[in-house]
């Protein structure tokens, strides 16, 4: 019996063996085979085997290299969201846009007409205008929280939905017309090299780089930045070569002298054509420095977007600025006015190899359209998702990781061909002006409202840190003086805590004398503290200005200015004085399309706000620049203003005799309810039942 019993334990525990071998991981033990071995193709696809493998996750660039699947069967598209920074993010984004095609084909143009001094000028000028809206974008973005949507996000989360909507619907509206500007030069500059005459041509080209450029942005936001480095490699070659050629010697060209100082001499007073002044030239230029934007909106794309918008934005500013002096100078000391003003091409001839230009027009036009097609979708994506306009709601969908735009871009794409079909380019430019101009006017304000926000905080703190209040150890409130309205307004927990902390460090102004002679109410005290810091929404910094910690104080805090080489330039008078010259350039430029501009965002914006009305106020909502106005009109007569509103409440009105009703009316609907709010005096309320 025993020997049975033994037998059948010892068949049960090889089969536990059998059974158990199948799983073990003999690898462990240095027994494994070779095929026993899980493949790099697995370990790509099989995300539990990549713990220690990259960092536990597959590196983008490299994905393709580290599988054994053959490069025709690789995957092209993104698989992982990717992140850039500075340099490979927002400082080629925006040099490719700023480098676009008014500097290649209407540089001559507007030095022709203008001369030099005032060409000059009109470079300044530009850069000048989208400066000042650069630097209150990076004002903003160090001082609160950016995330992706680019310039709606930035205008929305300050003044509110509803703004942001109808500014950032006009910003793409802008977007696209810029998009069909670039094409259109890229067309003329393509049929005039194959020797294709034509205006349909032309359209026919663009519409063909048009549609090849919106496939690349289909394939993700890592095909987009390399496309954009050889781009813009090709164009900072084409600009060296322009300005390399223009010492040679180019006596078989009619029209360029190389330097000369009687060329100069003639080009430097201005020569307005019939129906052009110096606003009108300021207007076909203006559109190359429009892309300065383009690092802002691919701020859903960035490592640090607060570190890397400013760097970069500033720094491809500065350098295309520097290149477009360029330009203006030696076109000026090289070319006569006539041929300036006829031949749009002019660059070319001045360079010292011709084909190497045309291919950095090419580019320029390409590159420019490329990152435009990337941050226009993206701020309308922006714009569907926080369902401020219900019509737009279906564009908020993305493909991939990254979230690709997909709906976005077609109607990017399919707007873009209608001006690309009705419009050239000096009748395209003046449209392009005026969206941005409203945009970047925008901006300004919003930072102007901010730092003016941020200051009423701080006067707010300081005044409730000036009142007493007592213990929070028991108060008829509840514990630590917490109600219901300090769930509504977690502000009065903050100024409940800055009051809390002052009282508690003098020994004058607190019920307990010794934390040790009172240990229950001080871990009462420390625990209902500890409530208090996760329900409150904000802390107070050392200058009074309230900081974000919890998911409330995320969305309404509004940090201290950081200390930055930039951060003198971020002065809240500049951007206000941005907003009247942006306005004022929308007059003179072309007053009918900046009256129908700002005609269209009103309408729009009412049309927000009566299809969402319930939208995201914005962290600057206390701002009214009209009471603002109305108050230092006062102080400088001499007159009081009060911060806040003042209300006088009296226990009587004299001469009014004052009557008591019955609040609630009796009806059959509620004939079983007691009159609990009638104004009878003297009646009891009645007696409710103890809770069980």
């Amino acid at each position: 019996m025993h020997l049975v019993d033994n037998t059948t334990h010892v068949q049960d525990t090889c089969l536990m063996v059998k059974m158990s071998s199948k799983t073990v991981d003999w690898s462990r033990f240095g027994l494994a085979s070779d095929t026993d071995q899980v493949s790099e193709t697995t370990r790509l696809k099989d995300p539990a085997l990549e713990e220690g493998y990259y960092g536990g996750q597959d590196a983008e660039l490299f994905a393709e290299e580290k599988g054994d699947v053959p490069w025709w069967k690789s995957t092209f598209f993104v698989s992982e969201r990717v992140l850039f920074g500075t340099w490979d993010g927002v400082f080629t984004s925006c040099l490719v846009n700023l480098l676009g095609v008014i500097v290649f084909l209407r540089a001559g143009w507007v030095v022709g007409e203008a001369g030099v001094p005032l060409a000059a000028l009109v470079v300044l000028v530009s850069v000048v205008v989208v400066l000042t809206s650069v630097v209150s974008a990076v004002g903003i973005c160090e001082r609160t929280r950016m995330e992706s949507g680019g310039i709606y996000f930035l205008i929305s989360h300050v003044l509110g939905s509803q703004v942001g909507g109808s500014v950032g619907l006009v910003y793409c509206f802008g977007q696209t017309v810029g998009i069909s500007l670039c094409v259109t030069g890229f067309g003329e500059s393509m049929a005039e090299l194959v020797s294709v005459p034509g205006m349909w041509a032309e359209k026919a080209m663009g519409c063909g780089a048009l549609l090849l450029l919106a496939l690349i942005n289909v394939a993700g936001v890592k095909w987009v930045i390399k496309v954009q480095f050889i781009l813009l490699l090709l164009v900072v070659l084409a600009a060296l070569d322009f300005l390399f050629g223009s010492f040679l010697d180019h006596s078989d060209e009619p029209g360029v002298t190389g330097w000369s100082a009687v060329t100069w001499t003639n080009n430097t007073s201005p020569g307005y054509t019939q129906g052009t002044s110096w606003f009108t030239v300021l207007g076909v230029f203006f559109p190359s420095v429009t892309g300065i934007m383009a690092g802002i909106n691919m701020s859903g794309d960035l490592r640090n977007p607060a570190r890397d918008i400013p760097v970069g934005t500033l720094s491809a500013l500065g350098l295309s600025t520097v290149l477009y002096l360029v330009f203006v100078v030696v076109l000026g000391a090289t070319v006569e006015r006539k041929v300036l003003l006829n031949d749009y091409m002019i660059t070319e001839k001045v360079s010292a190899l011709g084909g190497l230009l045309v291919a950095g027009l090419y580019t320029t036009t390409l590159s420019s359209t490329l990152a435009s097609l990337y941050g226009s979708p993206r701020v309308l994506q922006s714009i569907a998702a926080e369902n401020v306009v219900p019509i737009l709601s279906p564009l908020a969908k993305g493909k991939g990781p990254n979230k690709v735009p997909v709906l976005s871009l077609v109607v990017t794409v399919i707007v873009t061909l209608i001006f690309l079909l009705v419009g050239r380019i000096n009748t395209l430019a003046p449209i392009v002006t005026m969206p941005f101009l409203a945009t970047y006017a925008t901006i300004d304000y919003a930072y102007f409202a901010l730092a003016m926000t941020a200051d009423m905080q701080r006067a707010r703190e300081a005044r409730f840190r000036g009142q007493t209040f007592g213990t929070p150890t028991f108060d008829s409130r509840g514990a630590a003086g917490t109600t219901d309205l300090d769930h509504l307004f977690p502000e009065r927990i903050t100024h409940k805590k800055v009051i809390t902390k002052t009282a508690a460090s003098s020994g004058s102004s607190s019920l307990v004398s010794s934390p040790d002679d009172h240990s229950s109410i001080k871990s009462d005290t420390d625990h209902s503290t500890k409530e208090e810091e996760s329900i409150g929404s904000s802390i107070i910094t050392g200058e009074g200005v309230v900081q974000p910690t919890g998911s409330i104080g995320g969305m309404m805090g509004i940090s201290n200015k950081p200390s930055h080489w930039y951060s003198y330039l971020c002065n809240r008078w500049i951007s206000l004085a941005g907003v009247g010259v942006k306005v004022a350039m929308m007059v003179c430029v072309h007053w009918a399309y900046g009256l129908i501009t700002l005609l269209t965002t009103l309408l729009i914006y009412i049309y927000i706000g009566q299809a969402a009305p319930g939208g995201h106020p914005g962290i600057a909502n206390e701002f009214v620049f009209l009471r603002w106005l109305k108050n230092s009109f006062l102080t400088c007569i001499g007159q009081q203003t009060a911060e806040y509103d003042q209300v006088v409440v009296t226990p009587l009105h004299p001469g009014v005799e004052v009557t008591a009703n019955q609040l609630t009316e009796e009806n059959e609907d509620f004939a079983a309810r007691s009159r609990y709010h009638q104004c009878t005096p003297g009646q009891a309320l009645p007696d409710l039942p103890e809770p069980r």
